[in-house]
């Protein structure tokens, strides 16, 4: 499935014809962008609809998650409920990054298990697989972020209640085309969203 919030690229008009000639592909497509923590909850939501598979794989479409790695993830959710690409957990697995995008992307991670006290590597990895059944406690656990805290507030929700997580190594590489959609926002909301997290959970 490719979600696609009205791109200016045409995406969504070259994924169409391949859904015209494979029925396995599918074509969400919105009239407006959204965000990508709205974008998520429409696949989530069809996925349960549908009621067909028994496992789900999230990742970005621009290769930086290489589908290779997708064999690793899905052997490890034989053992587990929901399971991590971790960039971080064998030390750094990114390549064409700078020094400067490395270093934020690891320290937010860092300040992330701080504030939560969640025990995983990359707890912005995009890339991941769960079994179908997990999505609804992942769509009632509150969620509000609409940016990239999305992935944040949809692991610490399924950490919380209990779901069997685990993390495999995977390595990223940046895109060769395209530029990122991260607007100051975004940023703010990835900044915020930890400590909300924690607050709601001293108060209940």
């Amino acid at each position: 499935m490719f979600i696609d919030d009205n791109s200016p690229d045409g995406t969504a008009d070259l994924i169409q014809q391949v859904v015209e000639s494979d029925e396995g592909v599918i074509l969400l497509r919105r009239g407006e962008k959204k965000g990508l923590g709205q974008a998520y909850r429409a696949a989530f939501r069809y996925v349960q609809d549908i009621g067909k598979w028994k496992r789900v794989f999230m990742m970005d479409a621009d290769l930086s998650h290489q589908p290779s790695h997708i064999r690793r993830i899905d052997e490890a959710l034989d053992q587990y409920q929901f399971v991590i690409g971790s960039r971080y957990l064998k030390g750094v697995s990114v390549l064409n990054w700078s020094i400067l995008r490395l270093n934020l992307s690891y320290a937010a991670n860092r300040y992330i298990r701080f504030v939560t006290g969640m025990p995983y590597t990359d707890c912005t990895s995009g890339f991941r697989g769960f079994h179908a059944d997990v999505i609804q406690a992942l769509l009632s656990s509150g969620i509000k972020a609409s940016g990239y805290a999305f992935l944040v507030e949809t692991l610490y929700g399924g950490w919380k209640v209990g779901i069997e997580i685990s993390e495999v190594p995977i390595v990223f590489v940046e895109r060769k085309m395209g530029d990122s959609k991260v607007s100051s926002g975004i940023f703010i909301e990835s900044f915020f969203t930890p400590i909300r997290l924690l607050l709601r959970s001293i108060f209940r």
